[in-house]
């Protein structure tokens, strides 16, 4: 009996039909965290959330600005496939300042996410005082020691004096109130030297009233200037007062004058 073309194909199409098919589900999963700045000893919490149940846990990893684990976690997803866990920022292996990773992992290598977030570390203050209004310059300095800080509304600038025990970094937080660096009403580059040298630096912009600067520095360094475009108050207090004492000096002379040609 000879079983024509037509007929294979029709068997091999029916068992194909037999065969069951199966479907991959795409997985995916967010994070983040509640700051995005954060000292030592802080309370962190990370959060996000999966679109589709593994039934296994989310894998936490957080590495330092040279890619060092610092802390590893697990966490697994609710019913309404939100997490989230609350971590403490700081620890023996948190000895960098700067901007941290966390990468999250759900099931497999395909499923991962990431965030940034910014680590001062023990953070000091510093006054920095412009015609008698005082604001506060926070910061963390790594082999050195933060000796004073000098403003010039003449430049527009701050002098850091600095005692350098070997290379080191400095993180200080300006707020805008203080100085500030714009181009075009936008946010520009500030200018920062070492000892009257430019130098390199890296940014971290994370709210709308004060910007983070990084600036590495040498063992030889002792002074570290930051440029910008404005430093407020452009007119202090003293400078204030002494305007609206001329105005109404001048206010009062017309007035005086004006009632003599009265009479």
């Amino acid at each position: 009996m000879k079983i024509g073309l037509f007929s294979v194909l029709l068997v091999s199409i029916m068992l194909l039909g037999t065969i069951p098919v199966f479907a991959q589900t795409s997985t995916s999963v967010t994070v983040t965290t509640d700051k995005p700045v954060y000292s030592d000893g802080d309370q962190m919490t990370i959060s996000g959330t999966v679109n589709a149940q593994l039934n296994v846990p989310i894998s936490i990893v957080v590495r330092d600005p040279s890619n060092n684990i610092v802390l590893i976690g697990q966490v697994s997803p609710d019913a309404n496939n939100d997490y989230s866990t609350l971590v403490t920022a700081g620890g023996n292996l948190w000895t960098a300042t700067g901007k941290y990773e966390i990468d999250v992992t759900y099931g497999s290598k395909d499923n991962t996410a990431k965030t940034t977030f910014l680590f001062t570390g023990s953070l000091s203050t510093m006054p920095v005082v412009v015609n008698g209004q005082s604001y506060n310059a926070t910061y963390k300095i790594t082999n050195g020691k933060l000796l004073g800080i000098l403003p010039d509304i003449s430049t527009k600038s701050i002098s850091i004096r600095i005692q350098p025990s070997g290379n080191g970094t400095l993180s200080i937080i300006l707020p805008r109130s203080l100085m500030d660096a714009k181009n075009n009403g936008q946010d520009g580059q500030f200018v920062i030297q070492n000892n009257g040298v430019s130098t390199s630096f890296n940014e971290t912009r994370t709210d709308a009233t004060s910007r983070t600067l990084s600036i590495p520095f040498g063992s030889d360094t002792t002074q570290i200037t930051i440029i910008g475009t404005q430093i407020v108050p452009e007119f202090g207090t003293i400078s204030i007062m002494i305007l609206v004492i001329g105005m109404a000096y001048a206010i009062l002379h017309f007035r005086t004058k004006m009632q003599s040609k009265i009479r």
